[in-house]
């Protein structure tokens, strides 16, 4: 099927269209944006990530704090990174965690230079997750691009010798990533499964969406099959359902399994989840990125629903 009649595909060339560095700014200063930001994003500062972290407490879910900073290409970046990640856990901890409820940080594999120096990011990860430790505060990564796969895992696989708790974002659409949930299972490792938005090629993702949710289903049947920790980071119905059934049938119990959501999106799916017993975590980005942010969530057909319900005043 070619480029211009697939949907997916052409709403995400729209979509980085927008965020080229000759429109980006026009955008950030458009009516939607600014709206889309107001309820998907957190704040500019830690300060209004703790606020909403603590908010989300009161309602019966935890929060995973996520600073929204450029990629690292330098060891000056990545100390950026680093000196961010631990005062967000160092400010978020007192507020959010008790009993065996912890907060988490959340960070992008590009955050901590991975594609430039695997050496960098690994001793930037250790000093991340030593903070997490000594806070009671978990640290997850998000999956990254397709071409550095491979060395995230590397990363993790070293890192949780040290840090069992990290825990690995995998995109379910992948081809690979059923060999992936695999591996991680085996290792023990714990995983957070995403659905995936659309933009990468055919030869490595699944574009058909019910190829894509038959894709998610296996790799969600391994996982909570081996007995990990794992988190369900989606918003499609259907899924959710599916995980529901799925641990059912594992014996996990209501809180044998995570659910993740996005901040403001179907926040009454998210308590009614939460109040049903389950074990909600939501998403809470803050930091200059948040017009990047943005065009991920916009990259999923749901998000585009969501943006649109926001600008038009229904959600």
């Amino acid at each position: 099927m070619s480029l211009r009649w697939h949907p997916d595909r052409l709403r995400t060339r729209v979509l980085d269209a927008l965020v080229a560095p000759q429109r980006s700014d026009a955008v950030a200063r458009s009516r939607v944006a600014r709206a889309a930001r107001e309820r998907f994003v957190s704040g500019d500062s830690i300060d209004e990530a703790v606020v909403t972290a603590a908010w989300l407490r009161r309602t019966n879910r935890l929060a995973a704090i996520h600073p929204l900073l450029p990629e690292a290409t330098d060891a000056a970046g990545v100390e950026v990174t680093v000196s961010e990640a631990v005062t967000a856990i160092e400010r978020v901890a007192p507020v959010t965690s008790g009993g065996d409820y912890r907060s988490e940080i959340y960070l992008a594999p590009e955050q901590l230079a991975l594609g430039v120096d695997p050496g960098l990011a690994a001793d930037a990860l250790h000093r991340v997750c030593v903070a997490g430790d000594d806070h009671r505060v978990d640290v997850t990564l998000r999956s990254g691009p397709h071409d550095d796969i491979d060395a995230l895992l590397d990363l993790v696989r070293g890192a949780r010798q040290e840090h069992p708790r990290l825990t690995t974002s995998l995109v379910a659409r992948r081809h690979r990533s059923e060999a992936d949930a695999l591996a991680l299972a085996s290792s023990g490792a714990r995983v957070r499964l995403v659905r995936g938005g659309a933009g990468e090629p055919r030869s490595i993702a699944w574009e058909d969406p019910h190829e894509v949710d038959l894709a998610f289903a296996r790799c969600l049947a391994t996982l909570l099959g081996s007995g990990v920790h794992t988190v369900v980071a989606t918003h499609e119905p259907t899924l959710l359902d599916l995980a529901d059934g799925l641990a059912d049938q594992s014996g996990r119990g209501p809180e044998g399994l995570e659910y993740q959501f996005f901040l403001g999106a179907d926040s009454d799916l998210q308590l009614r989840t939460a109040d049903a017993g389950h074990r909600v975590r939501v998403l809470v980005p803050y930091g200059p990125g948040w017009l990047e942010h943005l065009h991920d969530l916009a990259r999923r057909p749901s998000g585009v629903r969501r943006l649109v319900e926001t600008l038009s005043g229904r959600a």
